[in-house]
Formats: C-alpha cells, structure tokens, sequence
C-alpha cells in the first residue's frame, strides 16, 4: 500500500473487525447472542445507510427481493448467529482463528463451484489451513470437546457460501447497496429468531454498557470498517487485501488477551500461524475467472 492514509484505513479496518471478537465476549455477559445480534444488525443497518447514503442505489424490482434476502440469510443471518453462539462457549481469539478460516474455505468452494483458476500455490494454502484447523481441534480434544469450535467452523462455512452466492448472483450490483440490503432484510428473520429464543423481554433491555459496546461493533466493527475496505479494495484489489485477512484474527487474539486476558495454547497459535499462512497463500494463488472477478471479494461484514 503506498501512501501513509491507505495504510492508515488498513490499519483501522482490521483494527475495527479484529476488536469485534473481544467486544462481542463482554457484550454477551449482558444480554443473549440472538438479541444482540439483532441490536448489532439494526445499528449497522442504520450508519452503513449514514455513511453510505450517496453511493446507494435504493430502488428494487421485485425480481431483486428474493436473491437479496437469500443472501442476508446465508452471508448475514445464519453464519453471524453462528459466530456469536459459538463465542458463548470458546474463547473470542479462538472463535476468530476459526471464523477466518473462510477465505481458505472460499478458495477451495471457487474452485471445485464456479471454476476460478488457480496456479501452485492454492493448493498450499488450503493444506496449511485445514492443518492450521486439525491442530486446533487436536488441542481441544485434551480437555473435551466443546461445542463451540464446531459450531464456529460451521459460521466460515456459511460465511464462504454466501460468498459463492455473492459471486454466482450478484456481481452486477455494486456492493454498498448490496451490503446495505443485506443487513436491511436481515432485521427481520434475527428478530423472530431472538423473540423464539428469548421470549422474555428482559433479554432485550438495553443498559448504557451495552449500547455502547453494540455501537462499536456496528460504527467502527461495521460500517467504518466496510468503508476502509471498499476504498482499498477499488485502489489495490480484491487479492492484495484478502491475502493480509489473516491481520484479523492475529490481532484479534492480542486483543483477547489485553482485554479479556486470555492466554491462548501453544498449538493454538500453531493453528493461528497455519490458517495465516492458508489465507495468505489461497488468496494469492487464485485468478480471476471467467468473470472478471475474485473469490474474496468481501460482502458482508465480521
């Protein structure tokens, strides 16, 4: 990156996504992952309209109302309910770690789905994150099994799905308004699934704590991030700035242990090094494809 203000923006968008991880820990200690996570998408929703506002392109037929909403269920609802489930019982850094596995996932979906081509060293890439995978589960396994680190690899899953989904159906539509619709149709289904959850009303009140940690998660964790993104990503392209992604989760982990104190495992950072390393190389290794376009482009937000 070339001038001291791109590399600034770079430093507060992974900065900003990184945070969210330990941020979404201490949130949780106050209310229930399915009411916060409808409280974190209905004020993204708004500052992304906010900061947003010119570039959006408003106006929908009826033929963009379904492909939209499949999209806010695959790249928005259903993998952000995961993430946030999942950091109920693992830790914020390890939920990272494997939340950005998706790249690694990504690349090989591209490959197998939609024909992206690729040189040697995509196929690294992947082997070093499933390995980086097997050798965080390998340490879990010593102390049992939980839940979390499953449901979490399930979140990368779904998250690369929807990515495959953006690719397939919606590289015509610039991606502020693709991203702004997303997180607008997605209000709805994470309210219904936070009202079944969470029938009492108590697990929607909303102390001064809380509204501030759901505002940086959705301020500075969402719409300034995704506006850091957009920018870089029309100057240096989609390739450069996924194949440093891997800063997030690093970052994330640092800022687990000065916030929350946790201390990861030895082979933790093993796996954390390996994924790095996978979303590094897949992301280098791939080309573009037949349309012109590249797996990572980024839709949504973590």
């Amino acid at each position: 990156m070339g001038t001291r203000g791109d590399v600034a923006l770079f430093i507060i968008m992974v900065t900003s996504w990184g945070i969210n991880y330990p941020v979404l820990k201490i949130a949780l200690n106050y209310t229930t992952p399915y009411a916060l996570l409808f409280y974190r998408i209905l004020f993204s929703f708004i500052f992304i309209y906010i900061i947003f506002r010119p570039k959006l392109h408003l106006k929908l037929s009826r033929h963009d109302i379904i492909p939209l909403f499949v999209l806010s269920l695959l790249d928005v609802v259903i993998w952000m309910e995961l993430w946030f489930v999942a950091e109920t019982t693992i830790s914020a850094s390890l939920t990272s770690i494997l939340i950005y596995t998706y790249p690694i996932i990504s690349t090989l979906m591209a490959i197998i789905f939609l024909g992206e081509h690729y040189n040697k060293y995509v196929f690294l890439g992947i082997g070093l994150g499933f390995a980086g995978i097997l050798v965080i589960f390998s340490n879990s396994l010593s102390t049992g099994l939980k839940p979390g680190l499953i449901i979490a690899l399930l979140g990368a899953v779904m998250w690369a799905l929807g990515t495959m989904y953006y690719m397939k159906y919606h590289t015509k539509r610039d991606r502020e308004t693709t991203n702004f619709y997303q997180f607008g149709f997605a209000i709805i289904p994470t309210l219904v699934i936070a009202v079944i959850a969470n029938p009492d009303i108590k697990a929607f009140e909303l102390s001064p704590l809380l509204i501030v940690l759901v505002l940086i998660m959705a301020i500075p964790g969402t719409a300034v991030a995704y506006y850091a993104f957009m920018h870089l990503n029309r100057k240096y392209g989609v390739s450069t700035i996924s194949s440093f992604l891997f800063v997030v989760p690093a970052l994330s982990v640092v800022f687990s242990f000065i916030i929350l104190g946790e201390v990861p495992t030895i082979l933790e950072i093993g796996g954390l090094l390996m994924v790095a390393a996978g979303i590094f190389f897949s992301a280098k290794g791939t080309k573009e494809n037949g349309s012109g376009k590249k797996v990572h482009g980024r839709n949504s937000l973590s």
